[in-house]
């Protein structure tokens, strides 16, 4: 007796879109996130420029483009919270990516097969952890493009569709001025596409057109570079990563990537391996020519792209100075995401039993309950400023909140700060607050702190960029002359040679603070 029966039309859209709710239904919970680039999205939301340079060094290559807070400014405007502004932005990062892949594959895979992938897509471990995990706007809009830009292709190249072109054009160009070290890569990507796999050398013409005319755009900005806040070659994946189970809730000290996911999914994995075997198994020419095309790349791309950020391929890294454009290798694994999920959800397609309702269905149900271990974040109801207080370092503490009171019995002066580290720090530092009478040479020291910011439990190099820390430092005024004018400083230093941390990019060594009795 078969369990076949015929599957309502659109089954595969209706699951996508419906299920599409446990990616992006974080993104809605009260307050955000605390991701390890933390309010750092919010600061340049309320704040944009052509490349973001609030909190963050503004890089043409590596940095966030103007395109990443392009809905955030009119959400704002219609006075939304820059939080809620982010937040959403992420929300329709998720519905995008995962739409745009259904439209890439309807045609070639059909409904089921292309429902089942843009879900994968969204579910995969790399997706949710760039948002949840790593809290990058820029990032997460990227694998929003990817899709939408593949989609437009295969529409142009299929039909000669106009609105597909558009659609390419507007997606790679978007890409370029979100992140355009991925989006080189990107484009790379999109013209072997548009060669291989639909044979169309006027849509590999539409992609470096719209390449182009981007990288236009960007030059008044092209001469805007900072130091990357991390060693390149530090940040390859060692293999055993990618099929981990997990990630730490607590870092190591030595490197929060070490508690950062980078398992491609046991969906993706197991669903590809299986897809792969039923390919295998198919008789010769089962498949049109350009459905087998289009599995051909989705494997050997993926694959090819999940290489490049294993230690073993440094080497091209550096004879081609690629790594100028990332942050960190493995963000490569943001253009194999879209492949696996291809890979991934053609199994209805190379096992045809399985697009059974009842079958597919199951499909479904574990595509979900994988993701489950990664659909968590660390929420903070801790609402932070339009800009920070104050910048330490080179980027790497952001000071929220301080707020400096002054007692009069017995004398005191109680400053609490509320900061979040940016980077992960390479030395417990001490800080000082100190109260100040005097002016210019007649300036004088008359009562001090110097402790560690948190005690001895909790020093900073163990602290994990993007948690909100917080604390009370209490000033003994007793020493102060009475009635005299007080001003007061704080800040951080390395207690191993004395130097502090610039505030600000330089601009002071300490923050200035004045009382409130």
């Amino acid at each position: 007796m078969s369990v076949s029966t015929a599957p309502p039309a659109r089954l595969g859209l209706i699951t996508l879109l419906l299920l599409s709710v446990f990616a992006w239904a974080p993104t809605l919970y009260p307050g955000y996130w605390q991701g390890l680039e933390g309010f750092v999205p919010v600061f340049n939301a309320a704040q944009p420029a052509p490349i973001a340079n609030v909190a963050t060094g503004a890089d043409l290559w590596r940095g966030a483009g103007s395109a990443t807070f392009l809905v955030t400014p009119p959400l704002i405007a219609l006075g939304l919270p820059p939080t809620t502004a982010v937040r959403l932005t992420f929300a329709l990062g998720f519905l995008l990516g995962g739409i745009g892949l259904y439209a890439w594959l309807r045609a070639r895979l059909g409904d089921l097969a292309a429902g089942l992938a843009g879900l994968i897509y969204l579910l995969q471990p790399i997706f949710l952890a760039t948002v949840y995990v790593r809290g990058s706007l820029p990032d997460a809009l990227v694998l929003a493009w990817l899709p939408l830009a593949f989609a437009g292709l295969a529409a142009y190249a299929g039909r000669r569709s106009l609105p597909g072109a558009a659609v390419v054009v507007i997606a790679v160009v978007a890409l370029w001025r979100t992140q355009a070290g991925l989006a080189l890569l990107a484009t790379g990507l999109l013209l072997i596409y548009a060669l291989l796999v639909e044979r169309h050398w006027v849509a590999a013409v539409i992609v470096a057109v719209a390449a182009a005319a981007a990288v236009v755009t960007l030059v008044p900005v092209w001469a805007q570079t900072a130091v990357t806040p991390v060693v390149f070659a530090d940040h390859f994946v060692d293999l055993y990563q990618l099929f981990g189970v997990g990630w730490q809730t607590a870092p190591s000290v030595e490197s929060w990537q070490d508690g950062y996911p980078f398992q491609l999914g046991f969906v993706a994995i197991g669903f590809s391996i299986a897809a792969l075997w039923g390919w295998w198994r198919m008789a010769p020419y089962t498949l049109a020519d350009d459905t087998r095309r289009l599995l051909g790349f989705a494997f050997a791309g993926a694959l090819l792209l999940i290489l490049f950020c294993l230690p073993a391929l440094a080497l091209p890294w550096q004879i081609t100075h690629a790594d100028r454009l990332l942050t960190y290798p493995w963000q490569v694994l943001l253009l194999a995401a879209p492949l696996l999920a291809v890979a991934a959800g053609a199994l209805p397609v190379l096992l045809p039993d399985l697009r059974a309702p009842a079958y597919w269905s199951a499909l479904v149900a574990v595509t979900l309950l994988s993701s489950y271990a990664y659909l968590t974040a660390d929420f903070t109801q801790v609402q932070p400023p339009t800009r920070p207080v104050a910048m330490l370092g080179n980027n790497q503490l952001a000071v929220l909140e301080t707020t400096l009171v002054e007692g009069s019995a017995p004398r005191t002066a109680n400053l609490k700060v509320i900061w979040q580290p940016l980077q992960s720090l390479g030395a417990d530092y001490n800080v000082f607050f100190q109260a100040i009478t005097g002016e210019g040479t007649d300036e004088q020291v008359v009562a001090k702190l110097d402790v560690q910011p948190l005690g001895a439990a909790r020093p900073p190099t163990s602290w994990r960029p993007g948690e909100i820390l917080t604390a009370t430092y209490t000033l003994d005024l007793a020493p102060a002359p009475v009635g005299a004018p007080l001003r007061y400083h704080f800040g951080y230093y390395d207690w191993r040679d004395g130097t502090r941390l610039p505030v600000n990019g330089g601009l002071d060594d300490k923050l200035v603070l004045h009382g409130q009795p």
